[in-house]
């Protein structure tokens, strides 16, 4: 249950910022993207558990925004690279004031290096610890 309100409320999210969401297995990534701007996140991973029928489940989740960016000038796609950073940001403070979530904890945000598509899209990627409350 936990899992769902938590794919559920960052679907939500990622698509109140324009982004097609895409909720899949990691080996799928590049060919589950179907247009841009999209967010890609596999399955949250389960870290930990406290309590038994009150608690708290924390997940490890990973967050990916791909914009498109083939043709842009190298200060265009650092100035798009900034702004998806920031977006990740905000997404998961927004995330951390959610009902259900008690802390968004360690959260990291990498550029990937490598195009993944043949598109040159831009990929910005984050990992959190996620904890939930039951």
């Amino acid at each position: 249950m936990n899992r769902a309100f938590l794919c559920s409320a960052i679907e939500g999210l990622v698509s109140s910022y324009g982004y097609h969401f895409q909720l899949s297995n990691e080996a799928y990534f590049p060919t589950t993207v179907c247009r841009y701007p999209a967010a890609f996140m596999p399955q949250p991973d389960f870290v930990s558990m406290e309590g038994r029928k009150r608690g708290r489940i924390t997940y490890k989740v990973v967050l990916r925004l791909a914009k498109q960016g083939a043709k842009l000038s190298v200060q265009k796609r650092n100035n798009l690279i900034n702004d998806m950073e920031q977006e990740m940001i905000d997404l998961f403070v927004e995330l951390s004031r959610s009902e259900r979530i008690a802390v968004v904890d360690e959260l990291t945000i990498t550029t990937l290096p490598q195009a993944f598509d043949a598109h040159g899209a831009l990929v910005v990627e984050a990992t959190a610890l996620v904890t939930t409350i039951f």
